[in-house]
């Protein structure tokens, strides 16, 4: 808690974190005693995490029609239940778990940061990293912290996607390339540059859109994981047959066919839900006839008593 109540974040900060400006914080300060800052030695204010909770639900409320005046005097977590009640007494209800947003941080460093402070928006839930396979599904976006993205970003990033489970990521940065940028962004990774707050976590979060994040997870689950390597087909492809026609191979090259488009209709630049929703459908059906095509590949490699 010595950590938590530290005053250790300048005006200048918080106004940033708390999306209010400077001036405003100080009227609050004055007026209505709302927060009282700590000082440094040079006299400069000083505000703790709590401070800059307790005044982004503050902000909230007073969006809400709620007056300073009414809201100084109470505890934090008096300001989160009126927020509740503000949205309806049955806001809980209708939030249900598949509203909401879950989210996992894939860097320690940044859920430390940022983690309390998302805490007060009803509609992200943070959970922990899966320890479940990647097709049991435990969140639905991954925010990723990045120094720099480059050209092989994007591949890394599918990467923890596939470890995760999450069918959407969400990239912190501080310097990248233009052209890195726009390559994210066409493939549905919403990028955010430079020092972020938890507000604009959340904006970000709740901006994806919820049927395209399904149509990823229904793809990932649905889909069947590949029968047989690069390699094995490569070898069969290249074999000749001990019968008539080469079925055998026609079957292997067709398959590496399908596979290559398989990863070209995932790795498609979806600008907008229809366009990803396409592609999904057109990344499930070319799966599902791969695994067609590799149950009578096993068949005919069965038949002809071929090793790979």
């Amino acid at each position: 808690m010595e950590t938590v109540n530290k005053h250790q974040y300048a005006i200048g900060v918080v106004a940033r974190r708390t999306q209010t400006h400077p001036e405003t914080i100080r009227v609050w300060e004055r007026r209505y005693e709302l927060i009282v800052p700590g000082r440094s030695e040079s006299g400069r204010r000083l505000y703790s995490e709590d401070d800059i909770i307790k005044l982004s639900l503050v902000k909230q409320l007073t969006e809400l029609g709620h007056s300073v005046s009414s809201l100084a005097k109470s505890t934090t977590d008096e300001l989160r239940s009126l927020i509740s009640a503000s949205l309806g007494n049955t806001y809980d209800e209708q939030m249900r778990p598949q509203d909401k947003r879950r989210i996992i941080f894939l860097n320690d460093s940044l859920r430390q940061r940022l983690g309390r402070d998302l805490s007060i928006y009803e509609d992200v839930v943070i959970v922990d990293r899966p320890q479940l396979p990647a097709t049991q599904v435990q969140a639905d976006i991954l925010v990723i912290e990045l120094a720099t993205i480059n050209e092989k970003s994007l591949t890394e990033i599918r990467e923890h996607l596939s470890e995760t489970g999450c069918a959407s990521a969400l990239v912190v940065f501080n310097f990248g390339t233009r052209k890195s940028v726009v390559e994210l962004e066409y493939a549905n990774v919403v990028c955010l540059k430079g020092s972020v707050t938890a507000a604009d976590i959340h904006r970000a979060c709740t901006s994806i859109n919820k049927s395209t994040v399904s149509a990823n997870q229904q793809v990932a689950s649905n889909v069947v994981p590949p029968r047989f390597n690069k390699d094995q087909l490569a070898r069969i492809s290249a074999l000749r047959s001990t019968i008539a026609c080469e079925c055998p191979n026609h079957i292997a090259e067709l398959i590496i066919s399908l596979s290559a488009f398989e990863q070209y209709s995932s790795e498609c630049a979806n600008r907008n839900e229809a366009d990803a929703q396409l592609h999904a459908q057109l990344n499930q059906s070319a799966g599902a006839a791969r695994a067609i095509l590799e149950d009578s590949l096993a068949h005919l490699i069965a038949i002809e008593g071929i090793e790979i």
